[in-house]
């Protein structure tokens, strides 16, 4: 029964984690000041071979499994694969809601608020599955098999990767703006934070739960 309850348990988060990540991608492209470092990439290759912006994504998302798999398959699991190729119905199911917000009329200062609550969603994203999830996002799993084999820490690694990605789709035409600097400035040290927020938060749950 316990084995039950652990993949609900996944289940669940991998279901949350989805929901945190569409939340992102429309809160970031409704306040229409600059993409996520992936974002700007896909549209700049977008842009630049033709292909659909979904295609490109699958396409992206193989690339980053395959590096994973071949460094760090430990890390990668069935919530990758379902995470990777199973994001984009979410994006779509939320886009509607968000898109009618009105957040493109927001002043830039109130755009701003709204970009980094958008960025620590991706964060929260990272953490659950890293930590709660069955297999990493393969991004993280290959930032934290560079952690454990060369001693970089994830969140110099996260800025040095959203580098490549946003140098990559800039010069391929991908937009960029206040909002793609802020996603590079905060992702890695944002998802940091996160994690030792919920992992502290884990363990006083389990502290207390053994007194009731």
């Amino acid at each position: 029964m316990s084995n039950y309850w652990k993949f609900g348990g996944q289940v669940i988060m991998l279901i949350i984690a989805m929901g945190f990540t569409a939340l992102a991608v429309n809160l970031f492209i409704a306040c229409n000041i600059g993409s996520d470092t992936l974002t700007v990439l896909l549209e700049g290759l977008h842009k630049t071979t033709g292909r659909s912006l979904g295609l490109t994504s699958f396409i992206i998302n193989m690339v980053l499994l395959a590096v994973a798999l071949l460094l760090n398959r430990k890390a990668i699991g069935v919530s990758s694969f379902i995470y990777s190729f199973g994001i984009g119905p979410f994006i779509n199911m939320l886009f509607p809601f968000i898109s009618n917000m009105g957040l493109d009329h927001l002043q830039l200062f109130n755009k701003i608020i709204v970009v980094i609550v958008a960025n620590f969603c991706y964060s929260i994203t990272y953490v659950l599955l890293m930590r709660f999830g069955n297999g990493m996002y393969a991004i993280d799993a290959i930032l934290r098999y560079l952690e454990s084999k060369f001693g970089l820490r994830y969140d110099l690694g996260r800025i040095g990767v959203d580098a490549i990605l946003l140098g990559t789709g800039y010069l391929c035409g991908g937009i960029v703006g206040i909002g793609t600097v802020i996603a590079l400035l905060l992702t890695g040290p944002g998802t940091l934070l996160v994690e030792r927020i919920l992992l502290k938060g884990k363990g006083w749950i389990r502290k207390h739960a053994k007194n009731i």
